[in-house]
């Protein structure tokens, strides 16, 4: 005897009836078990639109149902089920108390999401935050201090576990110690990419890594899209660091509006490729990102650094550029040499060194 979760993975697994069949099913049918035990008939009545002029089905629908039907069986299902319970893999259904909102709002959401670690109370808030995966100096700071700031308003951070701002995203919310989900285009068998496979387990270790994928399953193109469409509907709000205009940020970024989400996009020159997709939003109904605590350096309040000499900098730098020499003048007691700590600032996207020779926070004047 089954419970209803294997019967969910076989429809959810079932090839040859799209999704918008399946809705209608279970629409009229209630439960996927009932689906199952249903003749060839009564489901071919159920999803026929056309028909003949006499007003019988189409026999030409009911070929292709019946041979889907005929075929039916529960292997498949009950692989996938063993491998869940042997990898502490937990599954989403329609009529689970985090999904069912998702799944009742959007009717491209699919039937089933399998996903490790803890999922918080679904009231929470959820912010995406997306990006580049060649991030700039500039999109990893408004990354971190916009993660902070969400952090901080105990809201869950959601990314898809790429290099770049996602990355970033992920880390910086585990470095607050706040609550991070990841979403992934393949099976939760690896880590997509494969190098991030220690973030993927500490991101499980608080949040949740979700899929609509089953273990298994390798992350094809197609794949992608799937995944970014489920980051768009789990999230409340997206906020688009860095985009190109063809890059899959930009997709999610649309799926998201269209979706009716509130989509934020991060400004930028229009000199920088990165964003050329981010400022494009712009103009298809996103809105603008501001932050006014990244005005004058003011952000680094909240964000750490990785050497107690940086902040002494940072206060030096934060009414004006600086020279080398001004900066060794106003910061005379700096435990590391003064251009190894400037190296090290620069390289991690604090500061810049511009043809004016003076050294600039980066997002200030």
């Amino acid at each position: 005897m089954h419970d209803q979760t294997i019967y969910w993975i076989w429809l959810n697994e079932m090839r040859g009836i799209p999704l918008r069949d399946k809705r209608k099913l279970i629409s009229v049918l209630s439960t996927p078990e009932n689906i199952f035990h249903e003749s060839t008939t009564t489901i071919a009545d159920i999803l026929e639109t056309k028909k003949q002029r006499n007003g019988s089905v189409a026999e030409s629908r009911r070929e292709p149902y019946g041979a889907v039907w005929k075929t039916r069986n529960l292997a498949d299902a009950e692989t996938i089920l063993a491998n869940n319970e042997q990898h502490s893999i937990h599954l989403l259904s329609p009529d689970h108390q985090h999904y069912h909102p998702i799944y009742t709002n959007d009717t491209k959401a699919p039937l089933v999401l399998y996903y490790k670690g803890r999922l918080s109370p679904p009231e929470i808030p959820i912010t995406g935050v997306i990006g580049s995966r060649a991030s700039t100096s500039y999109g990893n700071l408004v990354t971190k201090a916009a993660v902070a700031t969400l952090v901080e308003k105990w809201t869950i951070v959601a990314s898809g576990l790429s290099f770049g701002i996602d990355a970033l995203a992920h880390q910086t919310t585990l470095e607050y110690n706040g609550i991070t989900y990841a979403f992934i285009p393949c099976g939760l068998h690896k880590a997509q990419p494969a190098s991030h496979s220690e973030l993927m387990e500490q991101i499980a270790d608080t949040g949740a890594v979700i899929t609509p994928y089953a273990y298994g399953k390798e992350a094809l193109p197609f794949r992608f899209i799937g995944r970014n469409a489920v980051l768009a509907t789990w999230c409340d709000t997206l906020l688009v660091v860095e985009a190109r205009k063809r890059s899959g940020s930009m997709h999610t970024a649309r799926s998201a509006l269209k979706k009716g989400k509130q989509v934020l996009a991060v400004p930028n020159t229009l000199l920088e490729p990165r964003s050329s997709g981010t400022n494009l939003l712009l103009t298809e109904g996103a809105k603008a990102y501001y932050d006014d605590q990244l005005q004058f350096g003011g952000c680094y309040n909240s964000i750490p650094t990785s050497h107690p000499d940086e902040e002494d900098v940072i206060l030096a730098l934060n009414g004006n550029p600086l020279t080398t020499s001004e900066i060794v003048d106003m910061v005379p007691d700096l435990s590391l040499s003064v251009m190894e700590c400037l190296t090290e600032m620069e390289l991690s996207g604090r500061i810049v060194f511009r043809p004016d020779g003076r050294w600039h926070l980066v997002g200030g004047l």
